[in-house]
Order: C-alpha cells, then structure tokens, then sequence
C-alpha cells in the first residue's frame, strides 16, 4: 500500500509530473493506471488494482471533493479505470465503498477479458485470414470518468525497472516506528 505522493513514485513508478502544478493530480485515472501499472510489474502477477481518492475528511484549503476515487485494473495486457464519487460520508464509509467499488471494477474488467476473447475467437473463426479494420480500445480524454484499452509492456518495463532499481528501500525506511 501506497499513500504519499512521494512513494506513489518511488514504489511504483508513478511520474513524479503526474502531481506538479498543471498536473491531474494524485486523484486522478492517469495515476490510478500508473499505480495499478507499477504495482503488476513490480509484483510479477497477471492482475493488479489501484485505488486513489479522497476518503475524508475534507480540508478546508482544498478544492477536492470528499468521496471522489479513480480506480484502475489491468488484468493481462488490458486496462480499465473509473472515477466514482460517493459523496461527503465519513472517512471508513468512504473506504468501504472504494474497496467495493474496486471489487466490481475488477470483476467488470475480468468479465470483459472473457467476453473479448469469446469475440476474437469467433471473429478468427469467421474471418480466417482476412484483414479487420477494429482497432484496440482507448480514451484519453481526462475528463472521461472511464478510460479503457491495451498496455504496451516493452518499451516502460525497462523505465520502470530503472526507476525502481535505484531506490534503496534500508535507507527510506524509518526503523525507530
């Protein structure tokens, strides 16, 4: 588990740009995918869940909403992020619905995997051979509460695993807690 912006990069490899002035933000589809991104590589497994989001209390200075979380699985090589706002509950409320509101993404994003498959195999079946014009799933737009679509493993594993490769965690680790 992650919290700080500081070792949402460091642990996972999330740009440290992501949080500057200008920036989306921690609270964001793009660092939920960047988390749940670093977070299956660095682990090694087939699926992983990200979750970002401001469960509460809300701070009087800032202009985000309580409630507000982006969620992003990647099972495989696909991709699939939502923003989901729950509202002003308190803060275990609010935790509740982020975890359960992961489950179901997962979920979502499994039933979509098998769905497609499902499809690519018939198409195989029908077409042998012959050209399709679909192409792969992809929204970038960051206003979108939903992005879905295809990671490319090759060419950031070697970034991420620089980047991480050069942290000493002995060293950042606090051993008087």
């Amino acid at each position: 588990m992650v919290y700080t912006n500081e070792s949402k990069s460091r642990e996972l490899g999330v740009a440290k740009s992501s949080f500057g002035e200008g920036a989306d933000g921690a609270v964001s589809n793009k660092v939920a995918v960047q988390m749940a991104r670093g977070a299956r590589y660095k682990s090694g497994s087939n699926v992983s869940v990200a979750i970002t989001g401001i469960a509460g209390p809300a701070i009087a200075d800032s202009d985000k909403e309580v409630g507000r979380v982006h969620v992003a699985v990647i099972a495989e090589d696909f991709f699939l992020a939502r923003r989901m706002d729950f509202g002003l509950n308190d803060r275990l409320d609010n935790k509740r619905s982020f975890a359960a509101f992961a489950l179901r993404l997962t979920l979502e994003t499994f039933d979509r995997l098998v769905s497609d498959e499902k499809k690519e195999k018939s198409r195989n079946k029908t077409s042998k051979g012959s050209d399709s014009d679909e192409t792969s799933p992809s929204d970038d737009d960051q206003s979108s509460e939903e992005w879905e679509g295809v990671i490319s493993w090759d060419s950031d594993e070697d970034a991420i695993s620089r980047s991480l490769g050069k942290v000493d965690l002995a060293s950042l680790t606090d051993w008087d807690e």
